[in-house]
C-alpha cells in the first residue's frame, strides 16, 4: 500500500505488530489527514495528535462483510452484489475465483467498470470517483 493510494476517508487498519504494541486501541482507522505524501504519514482518527508512518498501516481486504457493513446486496441471479447509488448507476461486484479479488460491472452498459480490487479503500476510491459520493457504512 502507498500514500498515494489513499484519500481522506479511507479505511485501513493497523498492522499486527504495531497493534500488539497497544492492546486496547482500535484496529481499523480513518484516515483523516495525509500529512505528507512525499513522506507517507498518515493520521488515523482516534489518534489525532500522533502521525504514523505508513509502515505501521495495511489495507483492510474487502470481504463479503465489509460489502454487506456498505449496504451492498446479494443478487441471486446474477451471483454478484450489487448497489444503485443513483438510480440507473447500477454498480456490480463479483468475486473472482481464481484470485479472491473483486471485479466491478455494469450489466445494462455490459461493461467492466474496473477489475481485480482486492481492499475496502480500492473500493472506497472507486466508489467516490464514479458517484462523487463517499461508500458509508450502514
Amino acid at each position: 500500500m502507498k500514500a498515494t493510494e489513499l484519500r481522506i476517508g479511507n479505511l485501513i487498519q493497523l498492522n499486527k505488530k504495531w497493534f500488539e504494541k497497544n492492546p486496547g486501541l482500535s484496529k481499523t482507522e480513518k484516515i483523516i489527514s495525509i500529512d505528507s505524501i512525499g513522506f507517507d504519514y498518515l493520521l488515523p482518527e482516534n489518534y489525532k495528535i500522533n502521525g504514523y508512518n505508513i509502515g505501521n498501516l495495511e489495507p483492510i481486504p474487502l470481504t463479503e462483510e465489509w460489502l454487506l457493513k456498505f449496504g451492498w446486496l446479494w443478487n441471486e441471479e446474477t451471483k454478484s452484489y450489487e448497489k444503485y447509488p443513483n438510480g440507473d448507476a447500477r454498480m456490480h461486484l463479483a468475486k473472482r475465483p481464481v484470485n479472491g479479488s473483486y471485479t466491478m460491472f455494469n450489466y445494462v452498459l455490459k461493461a467492466q467498470i474496473a477489475e481485480r480490487i482486492w481492499y475496502v479503500h480500492q473500493l472506497q476510491n472507486l466508489f467516490f470517483a464514479l458517484t462523487g459520493e463517499e461508500l458509508e457504512i450502514k
